[in-house]
């Protein structure tokens, strides 16, 4: 081989190295357009809610049992969570001195505020978005807690309100928080009052409209969702042994795979219908138990139903 063969095939390779790692390479960009920004939140399970801002647009969905909004500008996004309710300044000083990449103030109404932003000038890949976002649900947990221990020790009224709840005025809705945040479920306090808890990782609440109750029990161990219908349907036995299950269905509910039960089963004399979603999966697992007389049932259940649908799994 000559010389310039030679040197033609060592450019030739080193060319076709180049075009090989640019093509393994992500692409990089300095703006991405909403419409972008939807496609990773779709491609991500969060269902959004889109609105018009000003010169942006925004979403709304779920992080951590939460509702947060996503303000999409071309250049920069950035991420906020809003608690209903007061809190102590200190307390937002205290999370600004202890954490980075996210800031926290109170609003104009003493309400508290989670705040973090991403810009995009000197370029990002997809997977940073993704994991901004990620990222940002990831502490909302810490922060709420922060929050009600603040409520609690005097910093303002009513965000404690029972044990692991933040209960907002009208309209606004209840969160149970459970498994250090790992799982959470949304409620109307309007329909809902929670019971004092009878014992780590059970959460009892009654119907406020009529007869019925909504059970919630955690626990850290990971199982599949399938065997913890069965338990549940296997304790409900111990109560009745002819219980019979009407109905069995898997379901989504934001992003995660739940089996959906009902029972009917006579306990202590009454005939009673159970509605019950049952979630299994590194995150722990939950039970979440709604049931009143069958002969009620039919009238409860637009209620129970709903209920049962605020669970939200953080991960």
């Amino acid at each position: 081989m000559t010389l310039r063969a030679a040197s033609a095939a060592v450019l030739f390779a080193a060319s076709l190295a180049h075009a090989q790692i640019a093509m393994l390479a992500p692409e990089v960009w300095t703006e991405v357009p909403p419409a972008k920004v939807k496609s990773i939140l779709r491609e991500m399970g969060l269902d959004a809610a889109e609105k018009p801002g000003e010169k942006s647009t925004i979403f709304n969905f779920q992080l951590a049992g939460y509702g947060v909004s996503l303000d999409s500008h071309t250049g920069f996004m950035e991420l906020q969570l809003a608690l209903s309710g007061k809190v102590a300044a200190a307390a937002m000083n205290e999370w600004n001195r202890t954490r980075r990449f996210t800031r926290a103030y109170m609003d104009s109404d003493g309400s508290a505020t989670l705040e973090a932003a991403l810009d995009y000038r000197g370029g990002v890949v997809k997977t940073a978005i993704e994991a901004f976002i990620k990222g940002f649900g990831d502490v909302i947990p810490a922060f709420s807690t922060m929050v009600l221990e603040a409520g609690a020790a005097g910093g303002g009224p009513a965000l404690a309100a029972p044990p692991a709840v933040v209960a907002g005025g009208s309209g606004a809705s209840g969160i149970l928080t459970i498994l250090e945040g790992r799982m959470s479920v949304r409620y109307d306090p309007s329909k809902w009052i929670q019971a004092p808890t009878s014992g780590a990782g059970r959460f009892e609440f009654s119907y406020v409209p009529g007869e019925g109750v909504a059970v919630v029990i955690a626990e850290r161990v990971a199982m599949p969702a399938d065997k913890v219908a069965g338990m549940a349907l296997a304790n409900i036995r111990k109560q009745d042994s002819g219980a019979r299950m009407t109905l069995k269905q898997k379901r989504r509910v934001a992003g995660a795979d739940v089996w959906f039960q009902t029972v009917e089963a006579t306990v202590k004399g009454m005939p009673v219908t159970y509605y019950g979603y049952y979630y299994g999966g590194p995150a722990g697992t939950v039970q979440i138990l709604t049931y009143t007389g069958r002969s009620l049932a039919a009238v409860c259940e637009q209620d129970f139903l709903e209920f049962l649908d605020g669970l939200r799994v953080a991960y």
